[in-house]
């Protein structure tokens, strides 16, 4: 667009700017920006809330807090949208102290908080382990709040729990919530049975209603056959595999992406087709006999 001569503006800048956070592209979201303030773009919209909302979301997709905090602070006018932003990027990073402390200046500063303001703070709770905290802010949401919870919200707390090796209550909650059953909260449960490797039976019964919700859906048994695996119960895994087969159901293989030198690189679990799958084989064939140290393992390649 602009080898062809075509200056862009602030549309065309705050469309490329989610695409940036998304592709976690921190250096071309900072030229977006630099672009914005050497144009004098921003000098005339520095009140435009979407403008600012977009910059902030970017930061923090992209793991940059500091400048996310910085044109955060340099807001005059923030709606709900620049607040739930901050609360998820700092809750994404791990950060809990700080989502709820910016949670707590969103309603000192009189802004209502909204039904996204709550999925940020219980994800905040869930990567940061505040498990007190977020079962607080579940209870406070219809009582204070006067916001009715959905799927979303017990999904959090139901992985939160999991998380922290409450299973059982993650379980209760999971089949008294009362906002309807889903698949995701029992793929949460079954990982984190997975996780922590003490309940093989809830791990069945998690398995089982996955089965239900999801009858061509492979997932679920993937999860159960590699708990049994570290759990040493290979007959079962083999079982597993067979009902797998019977209900013609297919394993998505696993692949990977990296980007190197603006160029972007896939790789699928046993994939020989690379081009240059030779250099990278007699690189990666030494650093995997580095990292087994020798010792025997055994592999099933199906569910690797």
């Amino acid at each position: 667009m602009l080898c062809s001569g075509i200056r862009p503006d602030l549309v065309t800048l705050t469309t490329v700017l989610p695409t940036c956070g998304r592709l976690a592209a921190l250096n071309q979201g900072r030229e977006i920006h630099g672009y914005m303030i050497v144009n004098g773009l921003l000098n005339r919209n520095s009140n435009d809330e979407f403008i600012n909302n977009s910059l902030v979301d970017m930061y923090a997709k992209c793991g940059d807090l500091r400048d996310a905090q910085t044109v955060f602070d340099s807001m005059r006018n923030k709606d709900s949208a620049s607040w739930n932003i901050m609360i998820n990027g700092y809750g994404v990073q791990s950060c809990g102290e700080l989502a709820l402390d910016i949670f707590s200046r969103m309603c000192e500063a009189g802004v209502r908080p909204d039904e996204i303001t709550f999925v940020a703070l219980l994800q905040a709770c869930n990567h940061s382990g505040f498990v007190s905290d977020g079962r607080r802010f579940l209870a406070e949401m219809e009582t204070v709040y006067n916001i009715v919870p959905t799927s979303d919200h017990y999904t959090c707390v139901i992985d939160m729990l999991g998380r922290a090796g409450k299973l059982e209550e993650a379980y209760k909650l999971a089949v008294t919530m009362p906002v309807g059953d889903n698949p995701v909260v029992w793929r949460s449960i079954l990982a984190s049975c997975r996780l922590h490797g003490n309940n093989i039976g809830l791990a069945e019964l998690a398995v089982k209603r996955l089965y239900e919700l999801e009858p061509e859906h492979s997932g679920g048994y993937i999860l159960m056959s590699n708990l049994y695996m570290e759990a040493g119960g290979y007959e079962r895994v083999f079982a597993l595999r067979d009902a797998m087969k019977e209900q013609n159901m297919k394993k998505t293989a696993a692949s990977s992406w990296i980007e190197v030198k603006h160029e972007l690189h896939t790789f699928f679990n046993s994939d020989k087709t690379h081009p240059e799958y030779e250099s990278i084989e007699a690189c990666l064939s030494p650093l995997t006999s580095h990292i087994y140290g020798g010792h025997q393992y055994t592999l099933l390649d199906d569910y690797v």
